[in-house]
């Protein structure tokens, strides 16, 4: 081990110590002036909480949300408010249930559904893992687990799997895929449905096509998708979006018949949510809305949620990614909307049933936090925090926390742009401005050796901003993926030898600012922060211009890079 003269500084050959991690958000659009009696804020979950669905029983809620190839897999959430929102596990919680140690950003949990099923007091979550093993479902008495290991289904295509428990016991399977006839057009696709066994896991009788392309067919509308079934006074309703997941043009709609294989007829006031004629360059823009999934409440009303997100410029960026918002839903003539086509998502709404925010002594003490926060990690427990997540199935030695202070993370061998499982532990950015910042313990002894802060978006799309060895000597270096005739490589934006009283101890920060990030560090806890570099491009992570879907992460890295 080699140590400096510090006896509080953690050097050990092989690993990264990170004593700290930090996060203050502060977009002006949650300051709590802007909300009148009794609203909240929207998005309910902040950051990358994307492709929710929501189901009930009795007074309470849970939500499920995709995280694609992070691990563990599928967060569930808890409420009794449908405002103040507790994670009580990961569905896929083990590598024996999630092993996706390779696969793309573009990959992984796609959305996934949640459903309680009276008839036999269990909870189901069914979905698809794209690049895996395919379709599955999971069953479990008590949403906060365990849930079982995956059931995988075969015998259709498409993602987006989703459950109907139907008023005579019978259970529906409905599914996006591909028609079995000749698409008129591009990117066409169909919603599938067909009876499902719930004892054998099986798919019985005949599938059938019950919605072709979408609405308005004579506009061409391609990606149909996220299909869910309801019924209510005698009616069955389809919930279905169009348009792409990624753009302003996004939207979902409904339809409806008397019959559970149609015809359905479509609402002539489709859709029931978009913003697509909305600019994003608009002040408090919330785009990219659709994906609803509905649930009747305790009290008798409905509510949806839905995706969004929160661009900072006039071409759509976003950073955040996709969040987690919700509306009341409202009835017209039998027909449920959120809002008007041209109505604008709102950043606050009207609390349900009277709510109140509860607040955390700090937050995620219990609640996932809303607003504007700061947040200090210390990894005092002996499991990670449930708001944290790793890259990729751990494939050798695991992320597991002492019980002491601070976080110990080996030098994986592979590294951040590998699409491999590597030493990269993230914390969803939940904020357009936020400063974020690590006290870490390393000293690189190879030219392979670097750790640091990271800022994840994909494979190709990512900063770090840490420690490494060039020429022998140590080095203060921000870099960034680029993709290349071979691959995905490093690219060195900045790099400068540290100071000389440098002793193993560094502090690394980065702050978004109007015009770009700025990277500062100091060496000693009582310094002031220098700045290393600004102006660094914030679109650069701007989840529209990737090839993933899921938004920002910010954390920890320790791994073993490709020497130039």
């Amino acid at each position: 081990m080699a140590c400096g003269c510090n006896s509080d500084i953690k050097v050990s050959q092989g690993q990264a110590f990170f004593a700290s991690f930090s996060y203050t958000g502060d977009d002006p659009v949650f300051n709590p002036a802007n909300l009148g009696d009794g609203e909240i804020f929207n998005p309910v979950l902040q950051g990358a909480y994307s492709d929710a669905s929501i189901c009930r029983k009795g007074g309470d809620y849970y939500i499920v949300t995709a995280n694609y190839t992070f691990f563990p897999g599928i967060p569930v959430l808890h409420s009794t408010d449908l405002v103040n929102w507790e994670q009580i596990c990961y569905a896929f919680p083990t590598e024996r249930q999630l092993f996706n140690t390779s696969l793309r950003a573009d990959q992984g949990i796609y959305q996934s559904t949640i459903r309680y099923n009276k008839y036999d007091d269990n909870f189901y979550i069914t979905g698809t893992l794209v690049g895996g093993g395919g379709h599955f479902i999971i069953r479990a008495k008590n949403p906060a687990g365990p849930w079982t290991d995956p059931e995988w289904l075969y015998g259709f295509g498409g993602v987006h799997p989703s459950l109907f428990f139907d008023e005579d016991g019978k259970v529906y399977l409905v599914n996006q895929g591909d028609p079995n006839y000749e698409a008129p057009y591009l990117d066409y696709k169909v919603i599938w449905c067909q009876e499902f066994d719930i004892k054998s896991f099986k798919l019985v009788g005949e599938r059938r096509v019950l919605l072709g392309g979408g609405d308005k067919l004579e506009k061409k509308p391609v990606w149909l998708e996220t299909p869910q079934l309801y019924r209510k006074d005698g009616y069955y309703y389809l919930l279905a979006s169009e348009g792409g997941g990624l753009g302003n043009g996004f939207a979902s709609c409904a339809y409806r018949s008397k019959n559970i294989w149609g015809p359905y007829e479509h609402y002539d006031q489709n859709p029931i949510l978009t913003q697509r004629r909305l600019t994003p360059s608009r002040e408090n823009a919330v785009t990219n809305t659709a994906r609803v999934d509905m649930v009747e409440a305790h009290d008798g009303n409905w509510y949806a949620v839905f995706q969004g997100v929160r661009p900072y410029s006039v071409g759509n960026d976003c950073n955040v990614g996709r969040e987690t918002f919700l509306l009341p839903v409202k009835w017209d003539d039998g027909w449920p909307y959120l809002i008007r086509n041209g109505e604008p998502v709102l950043n606050k709404l009207k609390s349900p049933f009277g709510a109140q925010y509860k607040k955390d002594s700090v937050a995620f003490a219990r609640y996932i936090p809303h607003g504007n926060f700061t947040y200090t990690e210390h990894f005092e427990s002996d499991t990670l925090p449930m708001q944290w997540m790793i890259l990729r199935t751990p494939s050798g030695v695991p992320v597991v926390p002492t019980g002491e202070s601070g976080l110990m993370l080996p030098l994986d061998v592979n590294n951040i742009r590998s699409q491999r499982h590597t030493g990269f532990v993230g914390f969803r950015q939940m904020h357009n401005v936020f400063t974020a910042s690590t006290e870490m313990h390393f000293e690189p002894m190879a030219p392979t050796e670097f750790a640091g802060l990271a800022m994840y978006l994909t494979d190709d799309r990512n900063y770090e901003f840490g420690l490494g060895l060039r020429n022998d000597r140590v080095m203060l270096i921000l870099q960034k993926a680029t993709k290349g005739d071979s691959g995905i490589l490093r690219e060195d934006i900045k790099q400068i030898h540290v100071p000389d009283d440098f002793r193993g101890r560094v502090y690394l920060r980065v702050e978004r600012k109007d015009d770009g990030f700025v990277f500062s560090y100091k060496v000693n806890p009582g310094d002031e922060y220098v700045e290393f570099a600004a102006q660094v491009p914030v679109e650069y992570l701007s989840l529209g211009r990737s090839g993933g879907f899921m938004g920002t992460t910010i954390g920890l890295y320790a791994s073993r890079e490709e020497e130039f």
